[in-house]
């Protein structure tokens, strides 16, 4: 803070509406208190872009964690398939292959030693 000087009496004070010393009218006091109410103005003008910019950053971070949330989410669920064994599916043993005549007999694999047919006869 600046002081003033007493135009009256010459003296040095803090900014004040009257010297304290002989209460004299401080002219400059007007010019201080205007000075002052501009820097005010702008000091509020700059608090207000800045809670401004820092709501912007804050939906722009809430917006990154969410997808940050999401991929994390989708690369455990891709390790955990990786994982897990996968199923074989088998067909049945009664089913024809599509290619199959309609008239023929389902195919059945054999399990064990080949019984003896009317083709193995002697």
């Amino acid at each position: 803070m600046e002081n003033f000087q007493c135009p009256s009496c010459g003296r040095q004070f803090t900014p004040a509406a009257r010297c304290p010393h002989c209460a004299a009218d401080q002219p400059r006091w007007r010019e201080h208190l205007a000075e002052v109410e501009r820097s005010i103005a702008e000091l509020k003008a700059r608090d207000a872009a800045i809670a401004a910019e820092q709501r912007q950053i804050a939906a722009k971070m809430q917006a990154a964690l969410f997808q940050r949330d999401i991929l994390a989410h989708a690369g455990e669920e891709r390790i955990k398939q990786a994982a897990r064994p996968r199923r074989v599916l088998r067909r049945k043993p009664g089913r024809r292959p599509p290619t199959a005549a309609t008239g023929a007999p389902p195919r059945v694999p054999r399990q064990g030693p080949a019984a003896p047919g009317p083709a193995d006869a002697p």
